[in-house]
C-alpha cells in the first residue's frame, strides 16, 4: 500500500551518475528519478527525506522547470550536489541555508535532524487545492451523505460538510468524478460547525496508512500539474 511505503531519499541524477549515489548512500534506503518532473510528482504521492539534485544531472534544467520542487509547501530539504567522488561530494541547501559534505547532510538528516526542516513550510505533505465531490458515511452506518472536498494530501483531506461527523469517528469516503469512484478510509481529526464562526464547515480526516490505494498518489500528482498548468 501507498500509506506504508518507508521514507528514504530521493535522488534527481542521470542513469550514468546512479553509481555515485549508490555508493554515497549506500547506508540508506533511497529511489531514483532522472527528472525534475519526476521527483515533484514522487514528492506529491510519497515525500521524501530529501531531495538530493545532481547538478551534473540537471545542468541545464531552467528555472522554471526545478520551480515547482521548491513550491511544494512541505519541510523538504532540496540538497544540490556536486562532486566526482562519493567521500568528497557536497551538498548545498536553501532552505535552510547549509553547505556541507553529503555524507554529514545524509547522517543528519537519517538522524531527524530538525535543523534540516525548511522553516518556511512546516507541512509534511503536500496539499492538493481541487473542488472534489465525494460521498460519505461514518462506520457502521448505511447512509452514504454528500459532500465536498477542497484540499487533499497523500495522509488526508478536508471534508466540507453541514453535518461532519464527530472527533474520533471512522469515515468512509468515496471520491467522485472519476472513471471509478476511489474509496478511502479515516477517522475525523478536528471538526469546524458552521455555527463555530467563519471559517467552512466541516472536519480534517486522517487517512488509515494501511488502507491507502496505491492509484491515490499518482491521481494527487496528476491534479498537482493541473494545478500548477
Amino acid at each position: 500500500m501507498t500509506g506504508t511505503r518507508k521514507r528514504s531519499f530521493l535522488v534527481v541524477c542521470t542513469d550514468e551518475r546512479r553509481a555515485l549515489f549508490e555508493e554515497a548512500l549506500q547506508a540508506y534506503d533511497f529511489r531514483q528519478v532522472t527528472s525534475v518532473t519526476a521527483a515533484v510528482r514522487d514528492c506529491v504521492s510519497h515525500p521524501a527525506l530529501a531531495v538530493l539534485l545532481d547538478l551534473a544531472s540537471t545542468l541545464h534544467a531552467g528555472v522554471a522547470e526545478t520551480a515547482p520542487l521548491y513550491e511544494l509547501g512541505i519541510d523538504l530539504p532540496i540538497l544540490r550536489c556536486t562532486g566526482t567522488k562519493a567521500d568528497a561530494m557536497v551538498a548545498m541547501c536553501q532552505a535552510p541555508f547549509k553547505r556541507v559534505s553529503l555524507l554529514d547532510a545524509l547522517g543528519e538528516i537519517a538522524s531527524g535532524d530538525p535543523s534540516w526542516k525548511n522553516p518556511a513550510n512546516p507541512r509534511r505533505y503536500v496539499r492538493v487545492k481541487r473542488n472534489i465531490r465525494v460521498q460519505f458515511r461514518v462506520n457502521n452506518t448505511e447512509h452514504w451523505h454528500r459532500g465536498n472536498a477542497q484540499s487533499i494530501s497523500i495522509s488526508g483531506l478536508f471534508l466540507m460538510t453541514l453535518d461532519p461527523p464527530h472527533i474520533g469517528s471512522d469515515v468512509q469516503i468515496r471520491i467522485l468524478d472519476l472513471e471509478e469512484p476511489l474509496e478511502l478510509t479515516g477517522s475525523a481529526v478536528w471538526v469546524h460547525h458552521w455555527e463555530d464562526g467563519r471559517h467552512l464547515p466541516g472536519c480534517g480526516l486522517s487517512f488509515d496508512p494501511e488502507a491507502i490505494p496505491p492509484q491515490l498518489g499518482g491521481l494527487l500528482a496528476d491534479w498537482f500539474f493541473q494545478k500548477s498548468g
